[in-house]
């Protein structure tokens, strides 16, 4: 497994862990806003879904993904979807060898240019944060997430 799949797996795996652990919480509490970007943690991991959607939509040349808040379950069956077309979009880059190659995202008013390495970077940049934050906060709701860190989540893959 190289870098690239390290990272993406990591991403994917503890994004579907995060859901999981949301589910013992109230809606109320998945509703309470956090102390960043005026989000909740649903929000925060509705996040972390749509970027996977919204950026293989921008690639695709579909439209943009409307953002809906969904309970964790809804989160999980969008993630089973959003992943691996996202898993399979990074994948094909880098088998072209294509990280610096731009590609035009219509989806942005007026339409943008980005590279593909700079965009997988953008999400899993942006992904790491956002599983931080929302673990933090389960944490302060007495839900803890074991094994989140890439180190404990190889040891306990291959185990």
């Amino acid at each position: 497994m190289d870098l690239t799949d390290r990272l993406l797996e990591h991403d994917l795996w503890l994004t579907g862990r995060l859901l999981d652990a949301a589910e013992e919480l109230p809606s109320e509490e998945l509703a309470e806003p956090l102390d960043v970007e005026e989000e909740t943690i649903g929000s925060m991991l509705e996040r972390l879904v749509w970027s996977k959607e919204m950026w293989t939509a921008a690639v695709e040349g579909r439209p943009m993904p409307e953002r809906r808040e969904d309970s964790p379950e809804c989160l999980r069956k969008r993630l089973g979807e959003a992943g691996p077309a996202f898993l399979e979009l990074v994948r094909g880059v880098r088998t072209r060898g294509a990280w610096d190659t731009a590609f035009v995202d219509a989806t942005c008013e007026p339409p943008e240019s980005f590279t593909y390495g700079g965009m997988a970077a953008h999400v899993l940049t942006h992904s790491a944060y956002r599983r931080n934050v929302v673990l933090e906060a389960l944490h302060r709701h007495g839900v803890v997430v074991p094994h989140s860190d890439p180190l404990a989540w190889e040891r306990s893959e291959r185990a």
